[in-house]
Order: structure tokens, then sequence, then C-alpha cells
């Protein structure tokens, strides 16, 4: 696969998670931690991030961006923090006020544990400002390549707080293979540019 923005015309979902496994997988440690701090220097001048005070953040893990130095820095501004919990039991994302003590799944994922406190599903509209997502890819109108199990679907349908995408710029693509269910993202934050509304913001 080449590095950067392209499209995916034909692609199965499955050979694109594939495809960008192995993209992550190839970066090397440094060139990630270089490209998460960009990111996350971009993100903070977002003005859905400036105005927003209580943000769900995803934990990270392998060769994802890095969430966790990005977590601390929102809570030095004085953000609060949340953390999803995923549930297959009913296929359903828990939200937990951060810090909050986290068990650590098979693959690596680290998540809250289920008897930490948790923010009762009715009250997650009034509770959060803005939501951070990882993802295999994201595309340029929004659409977002998950692991498959279509948690964050489901999470953010009807959901008034925006919800905001997290990734190399290498996992931009002009598109990713979409379905009725699928929603888009608000914003794709890269190292290089923030794409809003399918098109560059600019570097902001």
């Amino acid at each position: 696969m080449v590095k950067g923005s392209r499209s995916a015309p034909g692609e199965s979902k499955a050979q694109l998670r594939r495809e960008m496994k192995a993209l992550l997988t190839s970066l090397g440690s440094q060139e990630r931690d270089h490209f998460s701090r960009k990111m996350a220097e971009r993100l903070l001048s977002c003005p859905e991030i400036e105005q927003a005070q209580r943000i769900l953040t995803c934990l990270s893990f392998g060769a994802e961006p890095d969430t966790w130095r990005l977590l601390e820095t929102l809570i030095d501004l004085g953000k609060e923090v949340y953390v999803p919990r995923a549930d297959p039991r009913g296929s359903q994302l828990h939200v937990y006020p951060y810090p909050c003590e986290l068990t650590t799944l098979s693959f690596g994922l680290k998540q809250p544990i289920p008897t930490a406190r948790e923010v009762p599903p009715k009250a997650i509209d009034a509770t959060l400002d803005a939501a951070l997502l990882l993802g295999l890819a994201f595309d340029r109108r929004g659409f977002r390549l998950g692991y498959g199990r279509g948690y964050f679907d489901r999470f953010l349908q009807g959901r008034a707080f925006p919800a905001i995408g997290l990734a190399f710029h290498c996992q931009l693509l002009d598109r990713v293979p979409s379905e009725v269910h699928d929603l888009p993202v608000a914003l794709v934050v890269t190292e290089e540019e923030v794409v809003r509304g399918g098109l560059p913001a600019g570097n902001v």
C-alpha cells in the first residue's frame, strides 16, 4: 500500500482492514510518536476541543496514534476526560470518568473495569461535549473503518456532540467502503491536516 491519501475503489472492508493493519505496524515507534504529537497539536487548536469541557477519548493500543499523552494534556488543560468500555454482551459502549481502574484485554486494549463508576446511559448526551475516535482508516467524507464490531456506530447514533477522528495521515483515504448504518465523524485530524465536512480545514 502506498502511504498517504488515496482512494480504495472496490476494496472490501476485510481486505482494507488487513492492509491498514499492515501499514500501521510498518511505522517505526519514533515516527508514530512524532506524528502523534503533531496530530495532538492540531487537535488542540480545533474550536470543537477548545470549547469542549468534557471529552470522551479512545485509549490507544498497539500501533495506533498515541492518545495516552493527549489524555494527560487534556486533563492538564482543565478538561474532564471520559473513556469507553466495549461490552460484548450487549454490543454497547459504556462511558466512565477518567482516571478509573483499567483492565487489559487479551489483545492489548485497556478499558475500564465493569464495576468502575459509570456515566448513566441516559446522561451521556448531557455529559459529553465531544468524542475522540480512533480507527484503521478514515476518508475525506468523514467515514471511518473500524475493527468490524460496530460499537461506535451504535453509540454515536443520534448524539448531539461531535465525533472527531484521530489518525495518521497515511490512514486518511479518499474513500473507504461505507454502508447505510455507518456514521461519518464531524472532522478528521491527522499530523498534516484537518478535514472538516469533506474539505481540508487548513493548517489550524
